[in-house]
């Protein structure tokens, strides 16, 4: 009874390597096609390369970061393309120090001991949170929560929650 559960999905915003790296993933395939039609039968096998990596890669381009909160714990997921999904992080609210929008000044004592870690879209006009985390793995992990898992953070860790 009184259990808190939260699901959000975000999109990631496409990053400006992924537009490079496809291209070039498109010409190499291109290119080793022709080279295999018109110089050298062997060339077909550097087109079969480029094809397993066009299939295994194109999809790694569309992210979606799946936050499940289930009672203090946050489950990180990718979904890539809609297709596979990867477990990135698990985070306990025991091991939470500080939870604050992004850029606020209760994060300025934490300083760049604490490793980034981003999870969030990416888009500068979504409202991040930074949630640091203590203990030997010490990170600041950037993701976007819904009310309800603010609230219930807040009450799970009082003091510890800021709004700004």
């Amino acid at each position: 009874m009184g259990d808190h559960f939260s699901e959000l999905i975000v999109a990631r915003k496409p990053r400006p390597t992924d537009a490079i790296f496809k291209v070039l993933l498109i010409a190499g395939t291109v290119i080793s096609a022709l080279l295999g039609l018109l110089v050298s039968p062997l060339c077909l096998i550097l087109l079969i390369v480029f094809v397993i990596a066009d299939h295994f890669l194109f999809p790694r381009f569309n992210v979606e970061y799946e936050y499940t909160y289930v009672n203090g714990e946050i489950d990180i997921a990718a979904v890539y393309s809609k297709q596979s999904r990867k477990n990135l992080m698990q985070i306990d609210a025991e091991n939470m120090e500080c939870i604050a929008p992004r850029g606020s000044h209760h994060l300025d004592s934490y300083g760049e001991t604490f490793k980034p870690v981003d999870y969030s879209s990416g888009y500068e006009d979504q409202k991040a949170y930074v949630i640091v985390l203590g203990g030997a793995d010490s990170k600041k992990v950037i993701l976007h929560l819904d009310d309800t898992m603010l609230e219930d953070l807040r009450w799970r860790r009082p003091g510890k929650v800021f709004f700004d």
